[in-house]
C-alpha cells in the first residue's frame, strides 16, 4: 500500500508509463470453447496462475489500454480482445446458415452459457436469470410489473442513476405516483431511513445496490430482511455492482437485481441481466412481451408464461453480444475473483491516500477500507466544474474519467487492470487542474 505522501510524476514518466506492458495483445483462447458448467458461489481464484505477472499479461489483452489512461469502467468498461473475438465467432455461426435448427440451438446454447455463467457470479441459480440488454431493462420491466395506482408510494435513493429517475418519473406523471427519497449517504443509516419512509401504500423499494456517484453501497441484506418482513419488495440497481463488489443474490434477499455486462464486467454493450426470486415470479406480472417468453400459446389467446426468469425474455436478442459476455465472465473467472477484488480494494486505497495528500482535492466516496471499492469519486473546489475537467484531460492528457451529479465531483473508476503509477498521474494532473483553477479564481 502506498504511503500517504504521493509520488508526483513528471509528464514524460507518465507517457513512458501509459505504454509499459503495452505490447500488441493476441486473440487469447478459443472464442466458443467450451468450459464446464459452472455453479454455486463465485469463483476464487484461478485453479492456477494465468501469469507470472497476471496484471500486466491482462493488461496486453486490453486494447484500450494502449491509448490512454483508462478510468471509466463504472460507465464502459474496456473489454478484451477475447470478448470481441468470441462476439465476431458467434456472428460468423450464425451466418453460415441464419435459419438452420442446428445453428439456431448452438445460438441458444451460448446465451444459457452466458446465463449460468451470470448466475456462477452472482450466487443465484440460472432459472433466477433474465437476460436483458442492459440494466435499465431488468428496472423498467419490475417498475411496470405493478399496477400502478394514484396515491401509491415508491421510495428511491437520492443518489440514483437516471435509469432509475426517469421510468419513476414517468410513474408520477401517468398514474400519480408519488416518490419518497431517502438519503444514502450514510449506509448505517439507510435501513432505518427506508422504514421511517414506509406507509401503507408503499408498493416498492427501489434504491442503487452500489451509488454511482459516492461509491457507497446500501447494506442490501439487512434493508431486504426488514423490507421481507414488512411484505414490501426490494428491487436493487446493480450497475455498479457486481465485477466491482462481490454480490450473492441469495445472501442478499432482495427479490430483484438489475445488472449490466457492459461496465465492471468488460462485456459488450447491449447486455445485461434481471435476477428475479422465484417467490417474486406470481408478483411480477409481464407488462411487455412476445415471442418466446411463452411456455405455450395458441391463436385464440391462451398463454401460459416460462416457468422461471426468462419469462421476461422476448423477441430477437443479441446473441452475439452474451457470447461476448460469457467470454468476459469466463476470463474473469480464469483470472480470479479473489485477487480481483483484492486489487481494487488496494488501488482505491492507493487513491484515497493520494487524494488525501493533494492540498486542492478532497473525497467523496468513503474512506474507510472496509467500505471501499472501485468508485473513488473526487471532490474539486468550488472553482472547478468536473465536466470542465472531464473535457480538459480527456482532450489533453488521454485520462478518461466521469462527472457525476455533483458539480464539483470527478469519478474515477478504479478496476484490476489500473496501475498505481496511473493513478499517481491523474490525481497529480487533478491537483494541478484544480491549483490553477483556484488561482485563477
Amino acid at each position: 500500500m502506498a504511503s500517504r505522501k504521493t509520488p508526483r510524476l513528471s509528464r514524460r514518466h507518465f507517457v513512458t508509463s501509459l505504454f509499459v506492458g503495452g505490447a500488441a495483445a493476441t486473440a487469447g483462447s478459443t472464442a466458443l470453447r467450451s468450459s464446464p458448467a459452472p455453479s454455486g458461489a463465485p469463483a476464487t481464484a484461478a485453479a492456477a496462475p494465468v501469469s507470472s505477472d497476471w496484471v500486466e499479461a491482462a493488461r496486453a489483452q486490453i486494447p484500450a489500454l494502449q491509448r490512454s489512461l483508462y478510468f471509466q469502467s463504472g460507465a464502459y468498461g474496456p473489454s478484451p480482445h477475447r470478448v470481441m473475438n468470441a462476439m465476431k465467432a458467434a456472428l460468423d455461426l450464425q451466418n453460415e446458415a441464419p435459419a438452420d435448427p442446428k445453428i439456431i440451438a448452438q445460438i441458444t446454447d451460448l446465451e444459457n452459457l452466458c446465463r449460468t455463467r451470470i448466475a456462477r457470479l452472482t450466487g443465484a441459480d440460472p432459472t433466477e436469470v433474465a437476460l436483458t440488454s442492459n440494466t435499465t431493462t431488468g428496472l423498467n420491466v419490475v417498475l411496470w410489473s405493478i399496477d400502478w395506482k394514484a396515491g401509491d408510494e415508491i421510495i428511491i435513493g437520492d443518489e440514483e442513476h437516471p435509469a432509475m429517475l426517469l421510468p419513476v418519473y414517468n410513474l408520477e406523471r401517468r398514474f400519480g405516483v408519488r416518490r419518497r427519497v431517502v438519503p444514502v449517504g450514510d449506509p448505517s443509516r439507510v435501513v432505518a431511513e427506508v422504514l421511517d419512509r414506509l406507509t401503507p401504500t408503499t408498493r416498492l423499494v427501489a434504491l442503487s445496490h452500489v451509488s454511482r456517484g459516492s461509491g457507497r453501497t446500501v447494506p442490501g441484506r439487512e434493508l431486504a430482511a426488514a423490507l421481507r418482513a414488512r411484505n414490501v419488495r426490494l428491487l436493487l440497481d446493480g450497475a455498479q455492482g457486481p465485477g466491482n463488489v462481490r454480490v450473492n443474490f441469495r445472501e442478499i434477499g432482495c427479490d430483484y437485481y438489475s445488472l449490466c455486462g457492459h461496465k465492471w464486467l468488460l462485456g459488450p454493450k447491449g447486455t445485461g441481466a434481471l435476477l428475479v426470486r422465484p417467490d417474486a415470479l406470481e408478483a411480477t406480472p409481464i407488462s411487455w412481451t412476445g415471442s418466446r417468453a411463452q411456455a405455450t400459446f395458441d391463436e385464440v389467446g391462451n398463454v401460459t408464461w416460462l416457468p422461471d426468469a426468462r419469462r421476461y425474455e422476448f423477441a430477437t436478442r443479441n446473441s452475439a453480444g452474451f457470447a461476448g459476455l460469457a467470454e468476459a465472465l469466463g476470463w474473469l473467472d480464469e483470472l480470479g475473483w479473489d485477487r480481483i477484488h483484492a486489487r481494487i480494494i488496494e488501488l482505491a486505497g492507493f487513491a484515497t491516500q493520494a487524494v488525501q495528500a493533494s492540498q486542492h482535492l478532497a473525497m467523496t466516496s468513503p474512506i474507510a477500507a472496509e467500505a471501499r471499492n472501485g468508485i473513488v469519486v473526487v471532490r474539486l473546489p468550488a472553482a472547478c466544474k468536473a465536466t470542465a475537467a472531464y473535457q480538459t484531460l480527456s482532450q489533453e492528457d488521454r485520462m478518461l474519467l466521469s462527472p457525476v451529479t455533483h458539480p464539483q465531483d470527478i469519478r474515477i473508476s478504479v478496476h484490476f487492470f489500473n496501475l498505481p503509477q496511473e493513478i499517481a498521474a491523474v490525481i497529480d494532473r487533478l491537483d494541478r487542474y484544480a491549483a490553477a483553477a483556484v488561482a485563477k479564481a
